[in-house]
């Protein structure tokens, strides 16, 4: 009698065990499909975007972790960035070709500004380093740089995205920042997805105030000195200023994008 409850206490153990496990293993497997489906979803979701103001405002800036290379070694990384710069200038003029928009190809990060960040900025680990190869697109219009963005979401894997169209920075700069890990070296770079107008402001006009403005704030600093109030004004209205034109520069890809919108309707 004893040994027969026994035999009952551990089948009636084994199988609450068996049951515990495969619950388990479910829920694991239920929480993987979920977070594919969701990184599916949102890419379907980017792919679907319509070609105007609505869609590229509706881009999410999004991180599913953070970005890092594949070595923290920044002389590993350093001797793969141009095979990357390479990799990266082949799609960028592929995609400009296709949506009708300007790449701009610099030279890959010195060494020395590469281990300057790295050292300034991410306390000797280089794998954050994620501009050591980059590019820029400039397009006329938002229809084409929704179609870049688009070309570059299939050609690569976007791994990170700023969408400063939708949340601007406080000088009214707008644009795409992304961060793609590059289909060959693997090799994550930044590009930058421009409209041309709000480009000559930032290279242009911009450029002026943050020149004018650092060099007053060096004159304090050299003094070793707080700003006096003469210096702070005509700071604040340099700034204005460059606020203002970038503001005028959106308001005009907007009401061409309302008009778009309206020919379309009417059509």
């Amino acid at each position: 009698m004893f040994m027969n409850s026994m035999n009952r206490l551990f089948r009636t153990f084994f199988i609450f065990l068996l049951l515990l496990s495969t619950r388990t293993g479910f829920a694991a497997t239920y929480e993987l499909q979920n977070n594919v489906k969701e990184k599916s979803d949102n890419y379907a979701v980017r792919q679907s975007l319509t070609k105007n103001l609505t869609g590229l405002t509706s881009i999410s800036s999004l991180q599913y972790q953070i970005p890092r290379q594949t070595s923290s070694d920044l002389d590993s990384l350093y001797s793969q960035a141009q095979t990357a710069q390479d990799e990266l200038n082949h799609i960028m003029n592929t995609i400009a070709g296709n949506s009708h928009s300007s790449p701009l190809l610099p030279p890959i990060k010195s060494y020395a500004r590469a281990q300057e960040k790295v050292t300034a900025k991410f306390n000797g680990d280089a794998s954050q380093l994620t501009d050591l190869a980059r590019a820029t697109l400039v397009s006329n219009n938002i229809h084409d740089l929704m179609q870049a963005y688009e070309s570059l979401s299939t050609q690569t894997q976007v791994v990170q995205v700023k969408n400063r169209f939708a949340s601007p920075k406080e000088s009214g700069y707008r644009d795409l920042n992304v961060l793609i890990r590059l289909p060959n070296s693997q090799m994550i770079a930044e590009v930058q997805l421009h409209l041309d107008e709000i480009a000559k402001i930032k290279s242009g006009a911009e450029h002026l105030v943050y020149e004018e403005a650092q060099a007053i704030q060096a004159v304090a600093k050299n003094e070793n000195r707080q700003l006096n109030e003469i210096e702070t004004a005509r700071i604040t209205r340099l700034r204005q200023a460059s606020h203002k034109q970038y503001h005028k520069a959106w308001l005009q890809y907007k009401r061409i994008d309302e008009a778009g919108i309206i020919t379309a309707a009417v059509a």
